[in-house]
């Protein structure tokens, strides 16, 4: 299992003319291994591999350069190629001095467990597989014993369903303008969300029923209020992963699906960047603090507000709110000892947006300001056991603020919210044998929450509500301050069980709640504060398997339950009900995957969910004193998907994804379903990338079918107000129009010399011009109706100075 490298030969002249012979004296030695992940495409199908690799090495020891010489598939190959650019030798040495040199180096993915042999320092395996590596024999002299490093780890069990984009391939997809994160939105069983709005929405669930987690941390929002940007730095992300349902164990507290962020690795060396563009500027710096210690700062400022009042869109200004926004991370890696090390890492986000409506009428002018922000400080530690067993713990502190303003002449409408987070993950895995791995840990998260809100019942709407955009308040005012606390541990376990070519992963996930808040009743004259505080739990059980039928062939399915605690939003006496208990959901999926050629792979999943107890507003004309809202509600989604991706081939990527789907809601009993209001029966996405040289380019056509909303069928005269207000037809029977849209990316790289390269690209939306629907309203008399258009072309050009 040798390899073999050569040195890149320095010449010079003796005194007669003639180049002198130069005598290796010392040859490169890795001090620093870097372990690649095992890709996830791969490892489902348990195939494995050796990638071939040119490695050229500095005087100091760092690697300048690194290319595939002899591939396996475009996930191996970025994978071992990321894990040696990282890599630290000490530098080769000719006549006694040190020496740049080149080196051949093979690394091998091999998913079975292997055992340390002769290695000089084991290298830690990926959580999600194992590795073996062989360092370097000469070629210019007698080819000395390698020094070999086996590796191994334990496999991490992980959903059927899992899209995975490496960060290198999303910041090249056409209308993301370079922002890792947004590739989200292009993912199968994703909808297109309501313009400026940033949701997800995923597999027909609500938007605040998926969950978003950074190195397993938990943060509110994965994009700025606006959906233009990540909410965190592309350059501090390694991947993104996707997992729209039948999601594992080790995730709960939601019944939607999950997004999985994981933060790069901090190089050797002095990096960073410069980079500025149409939306806003940006910048990181990351150096060593020792031989042992590394650090990461980057930070984000818009300037989109500006740039928007250049353009003539019609309606722009009315329905897309411009965002304004900040954000910051820094990480700081410390190496402890050998498999062990700690990360610190501190995140921070702001948003503010603003938008009003005009009217000639000032008491009918509408206007509505928002801000949100979050913080996020975590620990997290790992350690990996010569064994292969892996042990992470990462305990968190953070805050949650968020503040809206609405009002519709004399009418306001004001919500803030303050939540202080604090919780720990804590995970450990251990291969018990060739074909059992075990997986288990704690799950804890606690926020306590202060809330104030005045307005009117009936706004901010909320799902399910019947309502038309820019519809008056009703007449009813009311308030509330109050607080909650809610804190849920959850132990969980999984086993990953492989027997023959079926490999089963039966987990389960027991969640305790404790519920409190310090009222039961509204506050009436001089009522006593009488607060309320109970205990609830539930019991999850989950299974996934995967039968590879073939070695190009799987079929595979997945069957959970998942709870959710009510939001502190809803437990208010006045506006919500203190008493709500937790939602349920069930998801089941299947699907077949094949592997057409190494690259190239098709995908067709089935899924079917349904969600119970859910809370809507009380359909009584006087509800109970402390019942505002209700858990009568029930929903369903179901659909079919299918993606073909062409992993990286000859600098050409992309995928076309397809889902046709259906959800739909109604109230426990009723006879007939609705429409979700964010339904979208079909969704296309096709997305392609070729980089040739230093130039890249590529396109994005997206369409989506457009959200349901009730139609107005009349109108009557309110007298008192001075105002019409709106009949309603069937609640969701009619559509907003379709939505398509086709986007396009160039961009251009330049090495400066130094270490220096410059990056320019433009990114153009909507190139067609096509002039889409974003939302349905009505004149002040609702006798008629038109459409508020979307974004017009927007090119966004920038430029970035990387080091």
């Amino acid at each position: 299992m040798s390899s073999t490298f050569a040195f890149a030969q320095q010449r010079g002249n003796d005194v007669g003319g003639q180049p002198a012979r130069r005598k290796v004296t010392k040859y490169p030695v890795l001090v620093t291994f870097i372990q690649a992940p095992y890709p996830d495409e791969e490892r489902a199908s348990g195939r494995e591999a050796s990638v071939v690799l040119e490695i050229e090495i500095a005087e100091s020891g760092q690697v300048t350069r690194a290319r595939v010489l002899q591939g396996a598939s475009s996930a191996f190959d970025e994978a071992a190629l990321a894990a040696a650019r990282q890599f630290v030798f000490t530098p080769a040495e000719v006549d006694d001095k040190p020496a740049p040199s080149k080196i051949t180096y093979r690394y091998d993915f091999v998913w079975r467990d292997v055992e340390a042999a002769a290695a000089p320092d084991s290298a830690s395996a990926s959580a999600s597989g194992s590795a073996s590596v062989s360092a370097p024999a000469s070629a210019s002299s007698p080819s000395p014993s390698p020094d070999e490093v086996r590796v191994r780890g334990t496999a991490r069990a992980r959903e059927t369903v899992a899209y995975k984009v490496s960060a290198g391939q999303a910041r090249r997809v056409p209308g993301t303008q370079g922002d890792v994160l947004k590739v989200v939105q292009n993912l199968p069983g994703v909808s297109r969300p309501p313009l400026a709005s940033g949701q997800l929405v995923v597999w027909g669930s609500a938007p605040k029923d998926t969950r978003t987690y950074v190195d397993g941390v938990e943060i509110p929002a994965l994009y700025h209020g606006s959906g233009l940007r990540g909410t965190i730095n592309s350059d501090q992300i390694a991947s993104i992963d996707l997992v729209p349902g039948a999601f594992s164990a080790e995730y709960g507290r939601g019944l939607g699906g999950l997004v999985r962020v994981d933060t790069k690795s901090i190089p050797r060396g002095t990096h960073g960047y410069v980079g500025v563009d149409t939306l806003d500027g940006s910048a990181l710096v990351s150096t060593e603090l020792g031989s042992r210690a590394r650090i990461s700062v980057s930070a984000r400022q818009s300037w989109l507000d500006r740039v928007m009042a250049w353009t003539n869109a019609r309606d722009v200004g009315d329905f897309f709110p411009i965002p304004r926004y900040r954000d910051g991370q820094i990480k700081a890696t410390i190496d402890l000892r050998s498999h062990e090390s700690l990360d610190v890492v501190v995140l921070g986000s702001t948003d503010d947006l603003t938008r009003t409506m005009p009217s000639a009428d000032p008491a009918k002018t509408r206007s509505e300001a928002t801000s949100s922000r979050f913080w996020r400080t975590y620990l997290r530690y790992t350690n990996v056991a010569e064994d292969g067993s892996t042990s992470t713990v990462t305990p968190f502190v953070g805050q949650d603020e968020s503040e809206l303003e609405q009002s519709f002449g004399q009418t306001p409408t004001h919500l803030e919210v303050r939540a202080d987070r604090w919780g720990v993950r804590a995970s450990h895995r251990m291969r018990l044998e060739d074909f059992l791995a075990l997986e288990g840990g704690v799950d804890v998260l606690g926020t306590h929450s202060a809330l104030d809100r005045r307005g009117s019942l009936t706004l901010p709407p909320r799902e399910g509500d019947v309502s038309v955009f820019g519809q008056a308040p009703s007449d009813d005012y009311a308030a509330d301050v109050w607080t909650t606390n809610i804190v849920n541990a959850a132990p969980w376990l999984i086993a990953d069980l492989k027997i023959g070519p079926v490999t089963l992963r039966p987990g389960a996930r027991f969640d305790a709640y404790l519920v409190e808040g310090s009222r039961q009743t509204p506050r009436i004259g001089a009522t006593p504060e009488i607060g309320f505080s109970r205990l609830e739990s539930a019991f999850d059980p989950r299974v996934s398997a995967r039968w590879a039928v073939t070695p190009r062939m799987a079929l595979t399915a997945a069957w959970g339950r998942y709870h959710q605690a009510p939001e502190p939003e809803d437990l208010s006496a006045v506006f919500g009900t203190p008493a709500l208990a937790l939602s349920r959901a069930t998801h089941t999926t299947f699907g077949e995957s094949i592997r057409v050629t190494d690259t190239l792979t098709a995908e067709v999943v089935g899924f079917y969910k349904t969600m119970n107890d859910l809370v809507v507003r009380s359909r009584l004309v006087n509800p109970m004193l402390a019942r505002s809202l209700t858990q009568n509600g029930e929903g369903k989604s179901y659909g079919v998907q299918f993606l073909v991706r062409q992993e990286l081939w000859k600098g050409f990527f992309g995928w076309v994804s397809y889902a046709v789907s259906r959800s739909e809601r109604r109230y426990e009993g009723d006879e007939l379903w609705r429409a979700f209001d964010f339904d979208q029966p079909h969704v296309l996405s096709i997305v392609a990338s070729q980089e040739i040289g230093r130039l890249g380019f590529g396109a994005r056509f997206r369409y989506a079918s457009g959200n349901p909303r009730t139609p107005v069928i009349g109108s009557y005269y309110d007298a008192r107000n001075d105002r019409y207000d709106p009949a309603f037809g069937e609640q969701n029977t009619i559509r907003i129009p379709a939505f398509w849209q086709l986007d396009l990316r160039v961009d251009w790289t330049q090495p400066l010399g130094r270490g220096l390269r410059l990056v320019v690209f433009a990114d153009v939306q909507n190139v067609t011009a096509h002039e889409n629907a974003e939302e349905i309203v009505y004149s002040a008399d609702f006798r008629e109706r038109s459409i508020i258009r979307g974004l017009p072309t927007l090119a966004v050009v920038g430029g970035r100075l990387e080091f």
